[in-house]
């Protein structure tokens, strides 16, 4: 969820047409099983992928595996479009989430996406069991640590010739509303509630997406370093604006009558993630988005720099050397 916007006329970016051709493509898509997660799925079975619909939830995720192979999409086998298969994923649990990934690797021998999408914006301000806020844990740390454990299987693929291997950190507007001030020295930096502000749920959820900005940008220039010709292309973005949350707030009528200004539907909602998965545009000019870049998604693909804190190098050095060392602790 972002912030309110309208959707300009403009946007001609169509999903059937503008997607490179998937078949033979291995990707996943966290929190696939509903909302733009699952829009997002969609699009990409139409396009021939082979999808790992990645969600903590069986009973869910098997419901939105059948609404799919209802709809005539990833059965598998020579005459369906795509293939989608569910992956255990719970992101409340660093260890969780690296099991998933080692689960991941035993089935597969490619990996060329990976769209971060699940996350948490209720922004209750609970504390885990490890001490660190819910909400850090599923929107930033458990996919940083997913990630993390899937990368040398993204590198060999993007050895391949011809590769286009893209990691996709579905981010948010609300990161800039991130007071200033933000540090990232101790994993208790991580658990501010603002509770002195007006709509700290929001602050907190705009906290954890800015460490999702933060990261990508690190992790796309130490991808650079390590190999100046690195294929492998990180992108953090902001989703289309679709109300997935209005349900589950404090007066649930109110914030559903707020929301539905500017809001679209779910499927344009998962435009902006469907270019940055897998648009041609950036097959064909990957050195531009290939710079630690942040797309907004009106129209979707838009480069655009996030906010000042999220383009500080050395909060993004503290960031992910606390995370670093808050893994090394706990054992991940």
């Amino acid at each position: 969820m972002g912030t309110s916007s309208s959707k300009p006329a403009a946007d001609k970016f169509d999903p059937k047409k503008d997607l490179v051709d998937l078949k033979g493509k291995v990707i996943i898509v966290t929190g696939g099983n509903k909302g733009i997660g699952f829009a997002t799925v969609s699009a990409l079975l139409r396009a021939n992928a082979k999808v790992y619909l990645a969600a903590r939830n069986e009973e869910r995720a098997k419901a939105a595996i059948e609404s799919l192979h209802n709809a005539g999409l990833g059965k598998g086998g020579e005459h369906s479009l795509g293939e989608v298969v569910w992956l255990k994923l719970d992101l409340g649990d660093p260890r969780e989430a690296k099991k998933a990934a080692e689960e991941f690797l035993k089935l597969e021998t490619r990996l060329d996406v990976i769209v971060n999408n699940a996350g948490d914006m209720h922004g209750d301000g609970r504390l885990g069991d490890d001490g660190v806020s819910s909400m850090q844990i599923v929107n930033y740390i458990s996919p940083y640590v997913f990630t993390r454990a899937l990368l040398p299987l993204l590198k060999q693929t993007a050895a391949e010739p011809g590769s286009d291997v893209r990691i996709v950190n579905v981010a948010s507007k609300v990161h800039a509303w991130t007071p200033a001030g933000v540090q990232y020295k101790e994993p208790s930096d991580w658990n501010v509630q603002y509770s002195w502000r007006p709509f700290a749920h929001f602050l907190r959820y705009g906290n954890s997406k800015l460490a999702v900005v933060l990261w990508s940008r690190h992790l796309q220039a130490q991808l650079l370093a390590s190999d100046p010709a690195s294929p492998i292309t990180v992108l953090a973005i902001h989703p289309g604006v679709v109300d997935t949350a209005s349900h589950t707030m404090r007066f649930p009528g109110l914030m559903k009558w707020l929301f539905s200004f500017g809001t679209i539907p779910v499927d344009e909602g998962a435009h902006n993630s469907l270019f940055a998965a897998a648009s041609k545009k950036i097959k064909e000019e990957p050195e531009k988005y290939r710079a630690g870049v942040y797309l907004l998604e009106s129209p979707p693909g838009t480069i655009t720099p996030p906010s000042a804190a999220a383009q500080d190098d050395k909060l993004g050095e503290e960031l992910v050397q606390t995370t670093e060392k808050f893994l090394k602790d706990i054992g991940v």
